[in-house]
């Protein structure tokens, strides 16, 4: 059985979006608790490219490619709600497949490009370090 979890990195990100955006965290909270509930939804969020249209699936799933071929299982997933609102944020995740276990690292804003997946980028850094860390 597959199972969530939210990194006290997460967490702290969804903290500060209580902070300046509460519809957004509201909207995330939200989608955070359906994922819990539902194995299925669950089981998508490891198929990359799931979701690419907004009219039929409510989020879309891509590998975190560069970090892919590294080894490192991790994720990316936007909701189409927020994203087609003009709200541009990435749940970043890792999936350890032999606990079946899902680990929301981060909540990282793309408004503007600011978060590019670079892995210079501090926020970068960080993911990596709390996925080593699982």
């Amino acid at each position: 059985m597959r199972k969530l979890f939210l990194h006290e990195d997460a967490e702290a990100d969804l903290d500060e979006l209580w902070d300046s955006e509460p519809r957004v965290a509201a909207k995330i909270e939200v989608f955070l608790e359906e994922l819990r509930e539902s194995q299925d939804l669950l089981d998508r969020v490891t198929q990359h490219d799931f979701g690419t249209s907004p009219r039929h699936h409510p989020f879309h799933v891509s590998m975190w490619q560069q970090q892919q071929r590294l080894g490192r299982n991790l994720w990316r997933l936007k909701l189409w709600e927020l994203e087609t609102n003009g709200k541009k944020y990435r749940l970043i995740y890792a999936f350890l497949p032999l606990k079946q276990h899902h680990y929301i690292l981060g909540i990282m804003p793309r408004k503007n490009g600011d978060f590019d997946y670079d892995e210079r980028d501090p926020r970068t850094q960080r993911i990596v370090e709390a996925y080593l860390g699982l």
